[in-house]
């Protein structure tokens, strides 16, 4: 099975504000690639907000000024969400929507893919933590992380998956869906006129 674990951040609101980007690639159950990206906001999103940031990530414009935009590092990118069997972000309606948002801010093609939130999973596979944030369910299976890092954050939410997966004793994403009732949900949505 190949999972993609995505994770993003932002400069300020913005979900086109991306200034950080990271995809760690599971295969079988081993990480076997985890490319990050320092991405430069476009112009009018580059504003870093400094409540947002320095208690967040700690990136701010000296950072990311010299880094490429988006478009630069998208087909890399793109290329390990379109291999994977299922692509997987913690809080993923965040990182989706700064992902869908860019592509359009970019105008560039959107890929299919299926993805799951492991903040979702995890509620429902450990309801007894005190929240399912991502440093508590990483605190909870034991896997130490540097939070709000791109890259720790991504490899850290696909170590949540498979230690659900090991939990609940199943193999594939069917038995996944099956003892979970949560699916992956489709990127794209195509929606009839």
């Amino acid at each position: 099975m190949n999972i993609a674990c995505i994770d993003f951040e932002t400069a300020n609101y913005s979900a086109v504000s991306m200034c950080a980007a990271s995809v760690a690639v599971f295969q079988d159950g081993k990480l076997v690639e985890s490319p990050y990206w320092l991405v430069k906001p476009p112009k009018g999103h580059g504003f870093f907000l400094p409540e947002w940031t320095e208690d967040c990530h700690g990136l701010s414009w000296f950072d990311v000024q010299d880094a490429p935009e988006f478009s630069a590092i998208a087909a890399e990118l793109l290329g390990c969400l379109s291999k994977a069997d299922i692509v997987v972000a913690h809080n993923a309606p965040f990182d989706m929507r700064v992902l869908k948002q860019t592509l359009e801010h970019f105008n560039l093609p959107s890929p299919d893919f299926q993805y799951l939130c492991t903040y979702r999973l995890a509620k429902r596979v450990w309801p007894e933590l005190p929240n399912h944030q991502l440093n508590t369910v990483a605190s909870h299976i034991g896997h130490e992380f540097q939070h709000h890092h791109a890259q720790s954050d991504a490899e850290a939410a696909g170590r949540a998956l498979l230690a659900m997966m090991e939990q609940l004793k199943i193999s594939s994403l069917q038995e996944l869906a099956t003892v979970t009732g949560l699916e992956g949900a489709p990127f794209n949505e195509r929606k009839e006129p």
